[in-house]
């Protein structure tokens, strides 16, 4: 059996579904801001995860739901076919509202069959988008929908205690990103 690009389960359905209730309601009461920028894994779990969690939320506020998808931000990249993701033209006509990074190619050029990405790897991986990302995004309240072992990789980066999460958690983070100095 192949299981290329994995969709929801529909128990991560209701799950997220719950979530966005949850973002929706925050937002609304003023207990939690809009980020300023949304950022996704191009992954169809993730693709479809900031859909159902986040567009209630910007909706009511009258916001349009313009996520930025950054390939960097995927899962671990492993042997398994659910880590494979989808073509840029799938991503692009199945969520033509969500803006794709210009560098994210036509045909998945990091998965392969044969080997897994070193925990080393995907953590300096996740060092070079958030780089990226906090060298040229100025908003001070981001949304990073990503996968568990990517957030296990970013706590890594920024120097957070390791902890796992469950399918449709929500984790707030703060750092504060400086640049570094010339050397």
């Amino acid at each position: 059996m192949i299981w290329a690009d994995s969709e929801l389960h529909p128990t991560g359905i209701q799950q997220v579904t719950e979530l966005g209730e949850i973002w929706s309601q925050a937002v609304a009461e003023g207990m939690m801001p809009l980020p300023g920028t949304v950022y996704t894994s191009p992954l169809r779990r993730c693709l479809k995860t900031t859909r159902l969690v986040l567009s209630g939320a910007f909706q009511q506020t009258g916001t349009p739901l313009e996520p930025r998808v950054k390939e960097l931000l995927r899962e671990r990249l492993t042997d398994h076919t659910c880590d494979r993701r989808s073509t840029r033209t799938w991503i692009a006509e199945n969520y033509p509202d969500y803006d794709i990074e210009p560098s994210l190619t036509e045909k998945d050029e990091l998965w392969r069959g044969d080997r897994w990405e070193t925990d080393e790897e995907h953590v300096a991986r996740k060092q070079q988008v958030l780089e990226d990302i906090f060298s040229t995004d100025k908003n001070a309240f981001l949304s990073l929908t990503i996968h568990s072992y990517a957030l296990a990789a970013i706590l890594a980066v920024v120097g957070a205690p390791a902890f796992r999460v469950r399918e449709g958690t929500t984790v707030a983070l703060l750092v504060k990103a400086e640049a570094a100095g010339a050397l």
